[in-house]
């Protein structure tokens, strides 16, 4: 079986160099071409464009940042269903919308390709560990073909029901992401304004109901550190919110605190802070006290 792997980023670069531990002829392909040397000194195959690696490939996964690059990818005139070929399977495994999942699945279907929505939870540390959460929407019996790619991946792998239902699911976590980050960082400075000690505040509360990943991830990894580089950037956690208030809105669904908190990370990336780990957000509510 040929795996090309497109996007080698923070998760895909992990996730790509799994696969190919795992002993599958892996391909990668990556804007920046220093994410594919380090892909390449790991065992990957490189040095093929995106045409011929969806002429060749056997499955096509992808793991983008942005629904732009999605589209491109997939529907664009030199991407993968133009090239693919019947019987192939895509797995995408980005954070976008079930509309546009909709769109690639019915692009894809006119050439008897099959497609997978995949999106993932669990960050860069399970990308690295194997460890990931896995929601994926398609038909079952595909879904069943490569589960034994997903199992190289992830720990918890879900079939969540057609196309699109994946990203349903991973687009309610991000939103529950979201509102535990800005929760946990204002409790943080609750603390540190009213001179609570910070790691005594964290054991306590990492003991009581107000614990949760979140909360553990952000301090004990970056804010116990004072270092924020980006496991998962903050930028991205907007756009993954805002892919929620238009589902919500698209649906007649009332969101009370949806839209505060997207504005309070849309304010966030646009300081100094877009670039930085989704647990920056504890440096603008900081910057916010002055």
């Amino acid at each position: 079986m040929k795996v090309a792997f497109i996007g080698l980023g923070n998760m895909g670069l992990p996730m790509s160099k799994n696969l190919v531990k795992a002993n599958y002829e892996v391909y990668g392909l990556n804007r920046s071409k220093g994410r594919e040397q380090l892909f390449a000194e790991a065992g990957g195959k490189t040095g093929y464009s995106l045409p011929e690696l969806a002429r060749i490939a056997d499955v096509m996964m992808t793991c983008l940042p942005f629904p732009a690059d999605v589209e491109e990818v997939f529907l664009g005139s030199d991407g993968i269903v133009a090239n693919g070929h019947a019987g192939q399977i895509l797995i995408d495994f980005s954070t976008v919308s079930p509309d546009l999942n909709h769109k690639i699945e019915k692009e894809a279907a006119k050439k008897g390709i099959e497609f997978l929505d995949a999106p993932v939870s669990g960050g860069n540390f399970g990308a690295e560990s194997g460890t990931l959460s896995i929601m994926v929407g398609g038909k079952k019996e595909v879904f069943h073909k490569v589960y034994p790619l997903f199992e190289v991946l992830g720990k918890q792998i879900y079939h969540t029901g057609p196309v699109g239902s994946g990203t349903i699911i991973k687009l309610i976590n991000q939103y529950m992401v979201g509102v535990h980050t800005q929760a946990a960082s204002e409790a943080f400075i609750i603390g540190e304004k009213m001179g609570i000690d910070g790691p005594l505040m964290f054991d306590i509360l990492n003991a009581s109901y107000a614990q949760s990943r979140i909360f553990e991830r952000h301090y004990t990894n970056f804010i116990a550190q004072n270092q924020f580089q980006a496991g998962f950037a903050l930028k991205l956690l907007f756009k993954d919110l805002t892919l929620v208030q238009k589902m919500a809105e698209d649906n007649d669904i009332n969101l009370p605190i949806g839209k505060p908190i997207t504005s309070l990370f849309q304010q966030a990336k646009e300081s100094s802070h877009g670039d930085k780990d989704m647990s920056a957000m504890v440096l603008y509510v900081k910057e916010l006290q002055k």
